[in-house]
C-alpha cells in the first residue's frame, strides 16, 4: 500500500467523522455509557469472579480505573459499582434486579448501533421495529455478556504472563522488558476482538471480516495510546477541582466522551479502508435500507436460514450464565 493511497484512506476518514457529526455521537454515546458503565462492570465482574473470585477480580478492576482516572474518578465508579450489586434478595427479586441491570448495560449499545448505521450510510426502516428491537437487544446482551468473558481471558492472560515471567526471570534476569511488551501485546489484542465484535455484529449492514480487523486493530492502537493521553489529561488539567462535588462525576465524562471520539475514529477508519482498500473498493458506501440479515446475499453461498438465530442462542446463553453467577454470590458482605 503506497503513501499516497494511506493519505486518501485517512483524509477519507477525517472527512467522514466531520460529516457523520461524530462530535455529537460522541456525547450521546458518552451520556449513556456513564449511566451503564456500573452494570456493564457489575456483570463483567461476576462473570470473571467466577474463576479468579470476587476479591481478586475487584482489585483489578479498581487497579485500572485508578490507573485511567485517577483516584477520586476511580472512587466514585467503586461506589456506583458497589450500590449496583445489590440486585435484590431471593430468587424472584434477584432475577428481576439482573434483568434491569442487563437492559441497562445494553442500552449503551443501541446507542453505538445509530451511529455505526450513520457512518456506514444505513436507513432504517420504520417496519420490523419490534423484530429489530429485539434483534438489537439481542445483540447488546451478548456483546455485554462477551465483556464479562474478554475480563475473564484478560485476567487468565495475565495470571499465565505473570507465572512465566516469574520463570522467565529466572532464566534470564532483565528481561522485564520483554514481559511488558507480551503485555502489551496481550491487551492490545483483547482491546482489537472487542471492538471488532462491536464493528461486526451492531451496524444494520453486513460488514466483511478482513475489513473489521484491520479497523479493528487501528482502533486498539488508538484506543491503547489515547488511553494515556486522556489519562493525563483528566488528572493533569484538575477537572474533579473545577466542578466542586460532582468533579468525579466530570472526569468520568470526560474520559468517556474522549474515548468515544477514538470509537467513532475507528469506526470512520473501517468504513474509509472498506471503501478504498477492502472488500468494498469497486462499489463506495451508499446509503440503503437495513434489511434482515437472512435477506441479504452471501456469496458464494446462498443460505435460507436466519443469521439471527445464533445470535439470539448466544446472547441468551451468556444471559443464563451470567444471571446463573450472580444469583449465586453471597448476598451478606462485611
Amino acid at each position: 500500500m503506497t503513501r499516497t493511497r494511506l493519505g486518501r484512506v485517512i483524509l477519507d476518514t477525517g472527512q467522514g467523522f466531520i460529516a457523520d457529526d461524530c462530535l455529537s455521537r460522541g456525547a450521546s454515546i458518552a451520556y449513556f455509557t456513564l449511566f451503564s458503565l456500573s452494570p456493564l462492570l457489575v456483570i463483567a465482574m461476576a462473570i470473571a469472579g467466577a474463576a479468579f473470585g470476587d476479591e481478586a477480580v475487584r482489585g483489578a478492576v479498581q487497579d485500572q480505573l485508578r490507573g485511567l482516572l485517577g483516584q477520586p474518578a476511580a472512587a466514585a465508579i467503586e461506589a456506583a459499582i458497589s450500590g449496583a450489586r445489590d440486585v435484590g434478595r431471593g430468587v424472584f427479586a434477584g432475577a428481576l434486579g439482573i434483568g434491569i441491570l442487563v437492559l441497562t448495560a445494553s442500552g449503551t449499545f443501541g446507542e453505538i448501533q445509530s451511529a455505526l448505521n450513520a457512518i456506514w450510510k444505513t436507513t432504517v426502516p420504520p417496519q420490523g421495529t419490534v423484530s429489530r428491537l429485539l434483534r438489537t437487544k439481542a445483540a447488546a446482551i451478548g456483546l455485554v455478556a462477551g465483556t464479562g468473558f474478554l475480563l475473564l481471558t484478560s485476567l487468565l492472560a495475565s495470571a499465565a504472563i505473570s507465572a512465566f515471567g516469574t520463570t522467565l526471570q529466572r532464566l534470564l534476569p532483565g528481561s522485564a522488558a520483554l514481559l511488558e511488551v507480551l503485555n502489551g501485546v496481550v491487551s492490545l489484542a483483547l482491546t482489537a476482538a472487542l471492538f471488532g465484535a462491536i464493528y461486526k455484529v451492531l451496524p444494520d449492514r453486513r460488514i466483511a471480516w478482513r475489513d473489521v480487523t484491520v479497523g479493528a486493530l487501528v482502533t486498539a492502537a488508538l484506543f491503547t495510546l489515547g488511553k494515556k493521553a486522556i489519562g493525563l489529561y483528566v488528572g493533569g488539567a484538575g477537572i474533579a477541582g473545577s466542578f466542586g462535588a460532582a468533579g468525579s462525576l466530570a472526569a468520568v465524562l470526560v474520559w468517556i466522551y474522549y474515548s468515544a471520539l477514538i470509537f467513532l475514529l475507528g469506526a470512520e477508519f473501517t468504513r474509509a479502508w472498506a471503501s478504498r482498500e477492502g472488500s468494498r473498493q469497486a462499489s463506495p458506501v451508499e446509503a440503503e435500507p437495513a434489511q434482515p440479515r437472512s435477506a441479504l446475499p452471501t456469496p458464494p453461498i446462498v443460505t435460507p436460514a436466519p443469521a439471527d438465530s445464533p445470535v439470539m442462542a448466544i446472547s441468551a446463553a451468556f444471559l443464563a450464565l451470567s444471571a446463573a453467577l450472580m444469583l449465586r454470590r453471597p448476598r451478606n458482605r462485611a
